[in-house]
């Protein structure tokens, strides 16, 4: 009430100062209760270049008095219930705040948006001209604001603003739910929305739950699934555990044709043709989201070796009797060291050694498997009789041999032959 008492003084003080200048014209007789006070009645003056501005200058100024009235009944009634003493000054400064800028402001508070000039009673405007000739507008306005109105504008101001702290409260315990990018975005609007409504320490709680929420975006990794060459299959993770979004990323390279994006429960698939990529370590998939502008991408390489098998020898087999009797090694084990180009696995399946003039030598049914590049060793038993006289390495500075080895691609099952030819080795016999 002392603010509604100050805004009267301010507005005598100031009629008298209009009442020195000289009256042009007037909308009819002054009515008694300009510049009074009535029971259930806000009173007020405005003042405007024209009789327009005078009469919204006065409408902003019942926004100010009904905004100062209700601040004083929040504030009266918490101290008469007791309730905490922040949440009765932060409605308070809240109140103060908002006064000073009703015209721009008066959008965040319901109760507000249903004062018009629809619903004066009573008007009254006059209009002077200053010793400088320039012209001005007074308007009076008398608007109802009976005490029922009050206390239901504080009801509903005290029960919207609990209700919006309640709003806060969830965002802020979110933090540590989120299931989606999506649900990170929508509790950073609303957070905003909260933070240009609140005008005291909450403010800050708000700023607070943005930061929170952006950290969680910064946090975002894309890790590989699963998937093989041409097919990539990744998810997104927040700390330690999955996390959706319905947005398709932007997905580049620079040999590689994307021919899909699929956005399922758990995970995303890419699906791409590698066809003009060549041998390159650097070849990859780069991903890349945008969230409530924060950055999260990654490259993921691919070779497109993967499933390629190819093998080669270029060690001397060696091979080293068992048993064996005047003439011929009736069982003997061959040591030889195959080559891999690729990291792609691949299985043994026969070796044929053959010497000029003599029938092969045949070991079948290997089905050994090995997989990474380089060099894997092979031991293989050999029960087929082999001539002494013929094979032996003893006396020879380099004994050549010739043969096959053939081997299957496990990665896409087809059968391959490498070619021995001149291949160098060594006897014990």
């Amino acid at each position: 009430m002392k603010k509604f008492l100050l805004l009267l003084v301010t507005a005598c003080i100031a009629f008298t100062s209009y009442s020195q200048d000289k009256l042009l014209e007037k909308s009819g007789r002054q009515p008694k209760w300009v510049n009074g006070l009535e029971k259930d009645y806000i009173i007020v003056t405005g003042t405007g270049p024209d009789a327009q501005a005078a009469q919204q200058d006065a409408l902003t100024n019942v926004k100010k008095l009904i905004v100062s009235s209700v601040a004083e009944n929040v504030k009266s009634s918490s101290e008469i219930k007791k309730e905490e003493a922040n949440y009765n000054n932060n409605v308070n400064i809240f109140l103060e705040k908002f006064a000073t800028s009703t015209s721009t402001q008066s959008g965040k508070v319901p109760f507000l948006q249903g004062i018009s000039i629809s619903k004066v009673e009573e008007f009254y405007w006059e209009k002077h001209q200053r010793k400088d000739k320039s012209v001005y507008f007074i308007y009076h306005l008398k608007y109802p604001f009976p005490e029922f109105e009050l206390k239901k504008l504080v009801s509903d101001f005290k029960f919207r603003d609990r209700q919006l702290t309640e709003q806060l409260d969830s965002l802020l315990a979110q933090v540590e739910t989120v299931e989606s990018v999506e649900q990170i975005e929508k509790n950073i609007a609303e957070l905003k929305s909260l933070k240009d409504y609140f005008m005291d320490g909450r403010v800050d709680q708000c700023n607070l739950g943005i930061t929170r929420y952006k950290s969680l975006l910064n946090s975002i990794e894309l890790v590989e699934d699963e998937g093989s060459l041409g097919e990539l299959v990744y998810y997104l993770r927040l700390g330690d555990r999955r996390i959706s979004t319905s947005k398709k990323p932007n997905v580049k390279s620079e040999c590689a044709r994307v021919t899909s994006i699929i956005n399922n429960k758990s995970n995303v698939t890419i699906k791409y043709d590698y066809e003009n990529c060549y041998e390159d370590p650097e070849n990859n998939i780069l991903v890349k989201y945008t969230f409530a502008g924060v950055t999260v991408k990654k490259p993921f390489y691919f070779d497109i070796a993967e499933n390629k098998a190819s093998i080669y020898v270029s060690d001397p087999l060696h091979l080293t009797a068992i048993s064996k009797d005047e003439e011929n090694v009736v069982g003997a084990l061959l040591d030889l060291t195959v080559i891999s180009k690729y990291n792609s696995p691949f299985t043994v399946e026969k070796v044929v050694l053959e010497w000029k003039g003599l029938p092969p030598v045949i070991i079948d049914n290997i089905g050994q498997s090995f997989q990474g590049k380089g060099n894997h060793n092979l031991k293989l038993n050999i029960d087929q009789s082999i001539k002494i006289a013929d094979t032996s390495t003893s006396g020879k500075s380099l004994a050549m041999i010739s043969g096959y080895i053939y081997y299957r691609s496990d990665a896409t099952g087809e059968l391959k032959t490498y070619k021995m030819y001149n291949q160098s080795y060594t006897t014990d016999w």
